[in-house]
């Protein structure tokens, strides 16, 4: 029996998207220096620094992932569960196929095709943006792209641990 497969966030695929947030936050924070030191309108000046703030807010929130070290996603032998979407198991055998949605390294969602409708945990989940989004009746999408491993690579690993379910590259 194969070992649990325990996937993090990757911390290139968390940092490199915050990199436009504080390029931006830090361009209208010289914009609000600059109208401070020119005497621009006060009104004016307090715009682009909540801008600027925003921006940089925004880039921290991104960013903050890549010093998650806690496991996001989990394959064994029961199953698979995502914690970014409920943390629920889904046993392979309410696994019909899954296949990754755009070929190549860059995919960045798996397409789980279920026997039955996904749980309601899955469902209802709040966090669905990150984690696993149900589309349709039967289909679960996982977003793998701020994940530390390849659509390739979680494919071997449903062959693996659920060698009945169809594998579509």
């Amino acid at each position: 029996m194969a070992a649990p497969l325990e996937i993090r966030n990757s911390p290139s695929g968390k940092i490199l998207p915050a990199v436009g947030p504080f390029l931006l936050g830090g361009i209208f924070g010289f914009g609000a220096l600059q109208g401070v030191t020119w005497g621009a309108n006060s009104g004016h000046v307090l715009w682009i620094a909540l801008l600027a703030a925003a921006c940089l807010g925004l880039g921290v929130f991104i960013a903050r992932g890549a010093f998650d070290s806690s496991v996001k996603v989990t394959l064994d032998s029961q199953g698979f569960r995502d914690a970014r979407a409920g943390d629920v198991l889904v046993p392979w055998n309410k696994v019909r196929s899954v296949r990754l949605a755009a070929g190549g390294k860059g995919a960045a969602m798996l397409n789980f095709e279920l026997t039955e409708q996904p749980p309601d945990a899955i469902r209802y989940s709040s966090a669905n943006a990150f984690g696993l989004m149900p589309f349709g009746r039967n289909i679960v999408h996982m977003e793998i792209s701020s994940l530390d491993v390849r659509g390739e690579d979680l494919l071997d690993a449903v062959k693996t641990f659920a060698p009945h379910v169809a594998v579509k590259r």
